[in-house]
């Protein structure tokens, strides 16, 4: 199974350039043929929380977002997940979609650990495919004890959409090396399921989101990783189990 994780270049309020710049980037990766692509949170808008900011670029899921990355999923024959602002009746989540090769929406979760305006989410779901059973959490969940214990036991494969940043001071290279990475090996090696976790990289923006991504196996070993700071593809090839 052939794995890319995308830590998209993403300016913030401007879905139409960021939408443009995944299509060059997955014109670009076409040729290794990946079976699953995986996108930050709020992938197109940037991590907005802003109630204006919401009634502008919040959508409903299935919505012209999620059909128009269908067609991309069934372009490159791809599984796809990626985060987006999803408007509901009950308010607005902070939400990822899975799609399979097919476009069809497959799982969603919506973030639980997360903070007003937004809507909380309340489950923790897993879906069966071709490449395993496949789970999804949003950045802060990963560290939510509460939601872990709610994770499918037999996961092969945790996907992990991220938005962080450093307080104004991102990229932060040293920071991330002596602190901020073996945080996250931790909090893998504590799910005990293989997991994917790839963050945005926000330009033109006072808090923006420090990009890299990152794969690590279910016992803590850091298999993969993009460099800090950038929007580098990171691709990687390992059997079903999770190897």
């Amino acid at each position: 199974m052939r794995v890319c994780l995308i830590p998209l270049k993403t300016e913030p309020r401007n879905p139409s350039a960021n939408l443009d710049r995944l299509g060059q980037c997955l014109e670009e990766i076409a040729h290794y043929q990946p079976d699953l692509i995986c996108l930050p949170e709020c992938t197109f808008t940037g991590y907005l929380y802003e109630e204006d900011d919401f009634k502008q670029f919040a959508e409903p899921i299935p919505g012209p977002i999620t059909e128009r990355m269908g067609q991309s999923a069934r372009r490159y024959t791809t599984y796809l997940c990626f985060g987006l602002l999803e408007v509901a009746e009950s308010g607005v989540y902070n939400s990822a979609v899975l799609l399979d090769r097919k476009g069809k929406i497959i799982l969603k979760h919506r973030k639980i650990e997360e903070k007003p305006p937004f809507v909380n989410g309340d489950t923790v779901s897993s879906v069966d495919t071709e490449l395993g059973r496949l789970g999804l959490l949003i950045c802060g969940d990963l560290f939510n004890g509460d939601v872990i214990r709610e994770l499918e036991p037999s996961l092969n494969l945790l996907i992990v959409p991220m938005a962080r940043s450093f307080n104004k001071r991102s990229p932060d290279v040293e920071r991330w090396i002596s602190e901020e990475r073996q945080v996250y090996i931790e909090a893998v090696k504590a799910v005990g399921v293989t997991t994917l976790i790839v963050n945005a990289l926000e330009i033109n923006t006072d808090d923006p989101s420090f990009g890299g991504a990152m794969i690590v196996s279910a016992d803590g070993e850091l298999l993969a990783e993009s460099p800090h700071g950038t929007d580098t593809v990171l691709m990687w090839e390992f059997d079903r189990n999770g190897g």
